[in-house]
């Protein structure tokens, strides 16, 4: 038994071995004071029984069969004086089986050499001392080790005798072994305490806590520090204190104590799980013992309350030898140094989403410079459920994207503190009640109501206390964030977390950013931002994605600038095409920036503000446009019509702007909206480009071609065109033909530039009512918007042109309906196009009969009345009264000046002020002619009337058809004539089944009027009234004629009609009503005159008159028109037959009474009856 006396002594050299302690003895600031709590656990033990040993820790691992690897790693490690020096320590010592398990687990794996790089470099990347040779290399001497490595090194194929000298190869090696001798003393340190545990903080016990926290050897450094160029005082290899990325504490680690139940462990968990279990002591090699029994456990220092249980105290710690220096625990396997912040988070499972957060290369300011390197650090981790439960998925894509750096930095700010106090760690059982300051400035409030357990701003933290080499982690179920945080406070955020990533580099490239998505944008904006997806797609497939795109593209990548609006035309060519027109000054931005800038919406539009056909005015503002707004149009389904608060529908192809399809919900962020597409927006092409798409619009197309106009139509800035479709240039007829030919050329270029007007006018823009604009090809016109569910929107001339005076009602242009805008808004680079049903004919623009007849290409009919003496029926003018005589019309063409104001009772027919004009006071008469083809007067014998004037005349008064005629239908009945429909567009007068009009020939001829029929496949055939037979509706001879000798076996009485042609109406010089408000064509305004509104049908009415339009025109036939005469029989057959059928009555009357007569004569003779005597006779 050991007396008081002894086991004082025994404390006091333990006390004076304390003292001995070299720098590395922990300071006055130790969060947890384990030396004085070791050493009090001794002075307590007074009355045990305590034996003594002269083993020191070496001797008892070189008696251990079982730790070979462990004592041979420490001489390697040059740990050996070190604990030959420290007077008190504990060494827990793995056992070679766990030695070689951990090799095995962790030996790393040779790879081929790859660009020069060769094996050595594999121990650095691994941070691992253990290289490719495992532990047998381990076991060998250093010089052994060193003189192999050398020589395989020389070997090699990478060596290179000239660059690299056996002197220096030699070097290289060494520093490689010197710093693998230092990473392995660095986790052999962690294996040892500068201190020595008792037997208590082995053994549980129902009144201490089961698992304490140590403090090791290890002083965590970043790498292996330089070695000074004159050796330091005191032993070698010994580790410093108040050095390490712990504040210059030891690396913490924590025990579980050993009871009946399990075995003690070292390295657990927080929470008691994991860990190593202590060795069962099986192996100690025995010298004291004769019999080669091993001897028991000597625990030199006996607890009180354990005497009456040192058997099983024994049994309980079997695997731990107390020495004269310390004490060794066995150990079934090898204590892994804690991992840094970085590595900790990115091991542990529920910091799985901060790890995949962490994928930057550097840390942002606030943030320490690394998560690896930077010293005692105490971090806050969020848990994944923190992250799940604080953002939703547009605002974790955005944190895991590539741009979520900045929101990553804000988070994990608000939960790190650099230091606690003066460069200490946050370990839980220092920390107690105290306010922190996260490096964001967030005051963090901490609370410990008990060992183990804190909260930090009210939350109770999930796990604590997770060792770190370079601070420590306490995980978190919340986010330590301030209340008034927003993670997207700016659209550019909330783009990049739509997966719009590449969208947001543009905009930062154009340098656009800060204006619309920025932070600081103060501005509501509505963004339409194309995804990653769709960019890549077109990257893919290049230029098949729009016009301007592939060179912006392009560009954009080489950091050169494009010029979308480089074609626009020079001001010189611009005012000598459109004579004062003014090219805007405006500059326009770069191709990148207004490719942009049209996905760009002023406003904030919410989903139930869109309606389908909407028009936006986008951020785009070029000098093509003279600065205003490019539009962009927005079409809707009827699904989302009917119910627009289902948001849901809105990204399932329900909303479409300028043709991409929006995919998903609309996000709203600050005050602003952004809306993803399906495609990258593309900026309207310009006008040719737009109209070819469409192919109703062909033929104005050819014919800008035509009239050398496609350079003007094309770049003229700020224009809309109203673009007739084909049918309404089919409608034209012959004027169309006309205009397209070189000769109508000018005439052409006037019509194309009457369409075009001088503004930017949207169809959602155009006011009720009427308003005048001008136009590009100087002269004006009157667009008119109706109100009513069937509301539109037309185009008619003004009443008002110079020259062309129609009255203040009546078109200039004399058409008999205004234009309907068929098709609105379709958006171009320089304006917009409405496409219109009908040409409008600019007033100046005189289309003549003769010229209609020369867009037929049919020259005989024009020839043959210009030698009668009717050109000026061709020409559209008034005849002189020499022409009236030669064409034989006096008294049926009067000259205007001859112009009868009086009426039939002698009283003046001229309007009374304030009344409107009749048509005869405003238009000279006009006439329709019926153009046979050439071929068709090549089947009659045109000698005949070339020799015959009179005939010639007669044969073209009959296919000439003038305004004054009056109009009655087949039955002869003028006075009640059937409802007549206007004249169709390019027709010049009404084709109604069964009409009739008047010729030239009429006043000479009863023959002299043209019937019309329709034939059923919507055409007509046009013959002389009255006509029998001669030629059918089929053209053929069926009697004779009084000219059909002459003219030959191609002469006829009927034809079929063909194409037709309206010509210009010839107005006079017109009565001014003095009350009226005249209107000034060339200026542009609103009508104010009350008239105005009155309805256009009533108006149209007046514009032709019993069928035939103020104009006139041309008919094409395919036959000749021969004027028609009756034969003998024809005017007298009727008599013959009359008298020739009284004559037979009378023959047959007298025939039969002879017959009677002769009869009853014959009776009477055989009535006679004989006398008696007679009879005998």
């Amino acid at each position: 038994m050991w007396s008081t006396g002894l086991l004082v002594s025994v404390v006091l050299a333990a006390r004076l071995g304390l003292s001995q302690q070299l720098a590395f003895s922990p300071s006055s600031n130790t969060p947890f004071d384990e030396y004085d709590k070791h050493i009090s656990s001794a002075n307590n033990a007074i009355d045990d029984d305590i034996s003594t040993t002269a083993e020191t820790i070496v001797s008892v691992l070189s008696s251990s069969s079982q730790h070979t690897i462990t004592l041979h790693l420490l001489q390697r490690s040059k740990c050996i004086p070190l604990l030959a020096h420290i007077s008190n320590a504990t060494v827990f010592a793995p056992t070679d089986q766990a030695w070689n398990d951990w090799a095995d687990k962790h030996k790393p794996q040779p790879k081929p050499e790859v660009g020069g790089v060769s094996y050595e470099n594999d121990f650095i990347q691994n941070h691992s001392w253990l290289g490719e040779g495992g532990l047998e290399e381990w076991m060998e001497s250093e010089d052994d080790v060193l003189g192999s490595r050398i020589s395989q090194h020389l070997k090699s194929e990478n060596y290179d005798n000239q660059s690299e000298s056996h002197e220096q190869v030699a070097e290289k090696e060494r520093l490689i072994m010197d710093n693998q001798n230092w990473l392995l003393r660095q986790h052999l340190l962690y294996h040892m305490l500068n201190y020595t545990l008792s037997p208590l903080d082995f053994l549980a016990s129902q009144k201490t806590q089961n698992i304490t926290i140590e403090t090791s050897l290890l002083f965590p450094l970043a790498e292996e520090p330089k070695l000074p160029p004159v050796p330091e005082p005191g032993p070698p290899w010994l580790p410093k204190g108040n050095e390490g990325l712990l504040g210059g504490h030891g690396q913490r680690i924590r025990i579980s104590k050993t009871s009946e139940q399990q075995k003690g462990k070292i390295g657990i968990d927080w929470n008691g799980e994991n860990g190593i279990d202590f060795w069962d002591g099986k192996g100690w090699a025995n010298n004291d013992d004769d019999k080669g029994k091993p001897h028991k456990n000597k625990t030199h220092t006996s607890i009180a309350n354990l005497e009456k249980d040192k058997d099983k105290e024994n049994k309980q710690l079997k695997g731990i030898r107390w020495t004269r220096n310390g004490v060794v625990v066995g150990i079934d396997g090898v204590l892994d140094m804690p991992l840094s912040i970085e590595q900790t988070i990115r091991t542990h499972p529920s910091l799985k989403y901060l790890s995949d957060l962490l994928s930057l290369d550097a840390l942002p300011s606030p943030l320490p410079d690394s998560f690896s390197t930077s010293p005692h650090l105490t971090v806050f981790a969020p848990s994944d459920e923190a992250f799940y439960s604080a953002f939703d998925d547009i605002e974790k894509g955005y944190l895991q994207g590539p741009y979520g750096e900045e929101g990553v930095t804000r988070i994990l700010s608000g939960g790190i503190a650099l230091a606690v106090g003066k460069d200490h760690v946050g370990w839980s059982d220092f920390l107690g009640n105290r306010t922190l300051e996260a490096c964001s400035g967030l005051d963090l409030v901490i609370n410990s109501t008990q060992p183990g357990q804190i909260s930090v701003n009210g939350t109770n933290v999930q796990t604590v206390d997770i060792f770190a080499s370079n601070g420590v982690i306490h995980i978190l179920p919340n986010l330590l964030i301030p209340e008034n945080f927003t993670l997207l406070n700016s659209a550019e955020k909330v783009l990049l977390s739509l997966n719009a990533t590449r969208f947001v580099s543009l905009l930062r490239s154009a340098n656009l950013s800060d204006t619309y998505i920025g932070s600081s944008s103060t501005e509501d904006w509505t963004i339409l931002a194309p995804t990653d997806d769709v960019l890549d797609i077109m990257d893919k497939w290049g230029d098949g994605w729009g016009a301007p795109i592939p060179e912006i593209w392009a560009a954009a990548e080489e950091g050169k600038n494009v010029d979308l609006y480089s074609d626009m035309i020079d001001l010189e060519e611009l005012l000598e095409v459109y004579p004062g027109t003014k090219k805007p000054p405006i500059k326009d931005a770069s191709p990148l920036a207004s490719l942009l800038q049209y996905h760009i919406l002023p406003g904030r539009l919410l989903p139930s503000d869109i309606k389908d056909g909407l028009l936006l005015g986008t951020e785009l503002k070029p000098s093509s446009l003279a600065g205003g707004r490019q539009k962009l149009q927005v079409d809707v389904s009827d699904r989302f019509d009917r119910d627009k608060k289902d948001w849901e529908a809105i990204g399932e192809g329900e909303i479409r702007f300028g043709g991409a399809t929006v995919i998903g919900k609309p996000v709203k962020t600050g005050k602003s909206i952004i809306y993803l597409l399906s495609s990258l927006l593309s900026p309207p092409d310009d006008v040719l480009q737009t109209a070819v798409s469409d192919l109703q619009l062909s033929t104005f197309i050819a014919a800008v071609y035509a009239a050398e106009l496609d350079k003007a139509v094309k770049r003229t800035p700020a224009t809309t065109f109203f673009m007739p479709r084909n049918r309404a240039f089919n409608q034209l007829g012959l004027a169309m033909r006309y205009l397209l030919s070189p000769e109508g050329k000018d005439e052409l270029r006037k019509v194309i530039k009457y369409h075009a007007v001088n503004d930017v006018i949207y169809s959602p823009d155009i006011e009720y009512g009427k308003k005048v604009y001008t136009t590009l090809e100087g002269g004006s016109i009157v667009v008119d918007r109706t109100k009513g569910k069937n509301g539109s929107i037309s185009l008619r001339s003004p009443t008002k042109w110079e020259g062309y005076d129609s009255g203040d009602t009546l078109p200039s242009n004399g058409e008999l309906r205004s234009s309907l805008v068929w098709h609105s808004d379709a958006l171009t680079s320089t304006g917009v196009i409405h496409t219109i049903d009908s040409v409008v004919m600019p007033s100046d623009v005189k289309i003549t009969n003769a010229k209609l007849i020369r867009g037929s290409k049919q020259n005989t009919m024009g020839d043959l009345m210009m030698r009668a003496g009717l050109g000026w029926i061709l020409e559209g003018r008034e005849p002189t009264s020499g022409e009236i005589s030669a064409a034989q019309l006096e008294g049926r063409i009067s000259l205007s000046g001859q112009h009868d104001d009086k009426g039939e009772d002698g009283g003046d027919q001229r309007p009374a002020e304030g009344d409107e004009p009749v048509i005869e006071d405003l238009a000279l008469p006009s006439y329709t002619i019926l153009v046979p083809t050439d071929k068709a007067f090549s089947r009659i014998n045109l000698t005949h009337y070339l020799n015959d004037k009179e005939a010639l005349l007669d044969l073209l008064k009959l296919h000439i058809i003038p305004s004054i005629s009056s109009l009655s239908s087949s039955s002869g009945n003028s006075a009640k004539l059937p409802d007549i429909s206007p004249p169709k567009d390019g027709q010049p007068i009404s084709l109604d089944d069964d009409l009739i009009y008047k010729t030239l020939l009429s006043d000479k001829s009863k023959f002299g009027e043209l019937a019309f029929r329709a034939t059923g496949d919507n055409s007509f055939i046009v013959g002389i009234k009255g006509a029998r037979g001669n030629r059918d509706g089929n053209g053929n001879d069926n009697n004779n004629n009084k000219h059909k000798n002459d003219a030959g076996d191609g002469s006829g009485n009927s034809a079929r009609i063909g194409q037709s042609g309206r010509s210009t109406v010839r107005w006079k010089k017109n009565y001014s009503t003095k009350n009226g408000l005249h209107f000034d064509s060339r200026s542009k305004g609103r009508y104010d005159n009350a008239e105005d509104e009155s309805d256009e049908e009533e108006q149209s009415k007046r514009l032709w008159k019993d069928g035939m339009t103020l104009g006139g025109g041309v008919f094409m036939i395919d036959s000749v028109l021969i004027p028609y005469q009756p034969s003998w029989f024809s005017r007298w057959g009727w008599l013959v037959i009359t008298l020739s059928g009284i004559g037979l009555v009378i023959l047959i009357a007298g025939v039969s009474f002879g017959w009677w007569f002769m009869t009853r004569q014959k009776e009477e003779e055989n009535q006679y009856e004989p006398l008696e005597g007679e009879e005998e006779e």
